[in-house]
């Protein structure tokens, strides 16, 4: 029972996510609005019921027993109903039903779009990318960008408003002085827009693309759980609506997490490297994830195979960024470490989101960036001393610092259920038996595991 429980507990945490963010979005909307230490409460909270679900090594959880049926039941109920909460965002997606509906939801994927037109047309998107033409060629605006702390907005200590980040577009949309206030580079490394290239060039929403690669995460997840418990993984990576949801809603960053997912399962494989070295070379949270994929790894095939692990995908990522690199290596760099460099405003769902919706003070930059290196400091601790006690903590511990950064995007914790059902179904948990499931009372949303014949 332990492992339905193990199951029930991720998706509950998911389904705290997906509020959290509905919650952050008004938040950020309505800046009056109170529900900003709710968000970042609920956050917490999940990043907590998330370590305790992977806590231990699960060995044999299937067949465990407990006498509080009621609160088992419960959960699943719960879960159930939320799973069809992931099928409503699912299906109603080609309905494009959103009050502001656009592919380009935000600036990853509006500038990612433009980096894979230009790639197509064998320029450098590093160096070429018009920032003005580009979202003119899309229809969107202001409020899809990154603003930065200088020229117009270097006084602002918050992040501008939707009116005031207008005014100043129009100003530089015009040609009336250079744009030092909105970020126009690729941000991301190469992988980011190279992959889109053959969806942009046959005129294909790369939305369906990112939605295509959670579903397939989800499969392989489902596929390498023991069979008895796959109907109950499944309801609960649905239940988990925040995946479903702000996948549909608009996220880039299922590029990075079905590869990072692919070898975080299966990185027992020599060849795990490979995906993992396609998601470094993808986005940079997936960076966060390789002090603990190789200390897995260590702990599972020995240092030498991590050391060759990470040698082979840090030459996916030279290889796949080479190209961009020789040819203007100083705007490479300045676009690949972009949320290092330019002055970003404060923004977030972590612990931030208090000081910038006015709850308490905002402090210096370089408090929060000290708390991030605590946290680091102390997850990678945890994780090195549960190598072998729970050897798959690792897959939430990994974004746990960015919680308390200077930026905090909610679209950094997200996925955190995607990666813990992937280290959930890693686990020796054993085979759920039918009749334990009946007596159980144990919930999906399709069936309990058929009867062996």
């Amino acid at each position: 029972m332990r492992a339905l429980i193990r199951i029930a507990a991720i998706a509950v945490a998911g389904s705290a996510l997906y509020f959290a963010g509905i919650v952050n979005s008004i938040v950020l909307e309505h800046p009056g609005h109170p529900g900003a230490p709710a968000v970042v409460l609920a956050i917490a909270a999940a990043i907590v019921v998330l370590i305790a679900a992977l806590r231990g090594t699960g060995l044999g959880d299937a067949a465990t027993a407990s006498r509080r049926v009621w609160v088992f039941r419960g959960m699943w109920a719960f879960v159930c109903v939320m799973a069809l909460v992931s099928f409503a965002w699912l299906f109603g997606m080609p309905r494009k039903h959103s009050y502001d509906w656009t592919p380009y939801h935000n600036d990853a994927i509006a500038l990612n779009e433009c980096a894979a037109r230009l790639l197509i047309a064998g320029r450098n998107p590093y160096t070429d990318l018009d920032l003005f033409a580009c979202y003119g060629s899309l229809g969107i605006g202001a409020d899809r960008t990154t603003p930065l702390r200088r020229g117009l907005f270097a006084n602002d200590v918050i992040y501008p408003s939707d009116q005031d980040m207008d005014i100043v577009w129009d100003l530089r949309s015009r040609g009336e002085g250079a744009n030092e206030e909105f970020v126009w580079r690729p941000s991301y490394p190469a992988l980011s827009f190279a992959l889109l290239v053959p969806f942009v060039g046959a005129g294909i929403d790369t939305n369906y693309l990112y939605v295509l690669c959670l579903l397939v995460a989800m499969a392989l997840v489902v596929w390498r759980a023991p069979s008895g418990l796959r109907p109950f993984m499944l309801t609960g990576l649905l239940g988990a609506a925040s995946l479903a949801a702000f996948t549909v809603g608009g996220s880039s960053d299922l590029l990075y997490a079905l590869p990072l997912v692919i070898a975080w399962i299966w990185r027992d494989r020599r060849w795990a490297a490979i995906p993992f070295g396609l998601a470094v070379a993808t986005k940079q949270i997936a960076w966060f994830f390789a002090p603990y994929y190789l200390i897995a790894v260590a702990t599972e095939r020995g240092w030498r195979a991590a050391l060759r692990d990470l040698g082979i995908a840090g030459a996916i990522f030279a290889v796949t960024n080479a190209p961009f690199v020789v040819a203007d290596p100083r705007a490479w760099v300045l676009g690949v470490l972009t949320p290092l460099l330019e002055p970003m405003f404060p923004r977030g769902a972590g612990a931030v989101f208090l000081s910038t919706s006015g709850a308490i003070p905002l402090l210096p930059s370089v408090v929060y960036a000290g708390a991030e290196l605590a946290a680091f400091a102390v997850c990678l601790a945890v994780a090195w001393r549960t190598r072998r006690t729970s050897p798959e903590l690792g897959a939430v511990l990994a974004v746990v610092p960015l919680y308390f950064a200077w930026r905090s995007l909610f679209s950094y914790f997200f996925l955190l259920p995607l990666f813990a059902f992937a280290a959930a179904a890693r686990m020796p948990l054993g085979d759920l038996l039918v009749d334990r499931a009946h007596r159980l009372g144990a919930l999906t949303i399709f069936a309990t595991p058929s009867r062996s014949a």
